[in-house]
């Protein structure tokens, strides 16, 4: 089950990461132009253009990472035997931060700081689902690793 997950997961931050590196290239696949991408990726109020492409590239950067962890958490890591002691914290860590930009995305204040549409639609009927998803899956796959809480208090100290 952990190998299901794990690899679906990573298919879909794969994904993620790949339209971020398509968007940090100029290209505004799926929406009509950049002030359309601008409104549904980022949905400040009067929001024309996307920040900088650096900033795409940085985020896809980080999702294939997250990506790499998911399908190294799924069952791969005999793979890359000098991962092992780091899956417990880094699923610990990903799925922390999924998790709480998933929750973090449908409170009032929120939705305030980014209320431009389609950017608000979008952030509660997919955005925000699909990061306590993946939060979820991390927090699963880091809770199926064999001795994760030795693996944990080990790093701890």
């Amino acid at each position: 089950m952990a190998e299901l997950i794990g690899n679906c997961l990573a298919l879909v931050l794969v994904a993620a990461g790949l339209l971020y590196l398509l968007w940090a290239a100029g290209v505004t696949f799926p929406f009509a132009s950049e002030q359309a991408l601008a409104r549904s990726l980022i949905g400040r109020r009067g929001i024309t253009r996307v920040p900088s492409r650096a900033a795409f590239v940085y985020l896809a950067v980080l999702l294939i990472a997250a990506a790499l962890a998911a399908f190294l958490l799924g069952d791969y890591s005999e793979a890359v035997p000098q991962s092992k002691p780091f899956l417990a914290p880094v699923g610990l860590l990903l799925a922390l931060v999924f998790l709480g930009r998933g929750v973090a995305g449908v409170l009032p204040a929120f939705e305030r700081a980014a209320p431009e549409q389609p950017y608000l639609s979008l952030n509660r009927r997919i955005y925000s689902p699909l990061c306590f998803a993946a939060g979820l899956g991390f927090l699963f796959l880091t809770l199926a690793l064999p001795n994760w809480s030795a693996r944990l208090s080990q790093m701890l100290g």
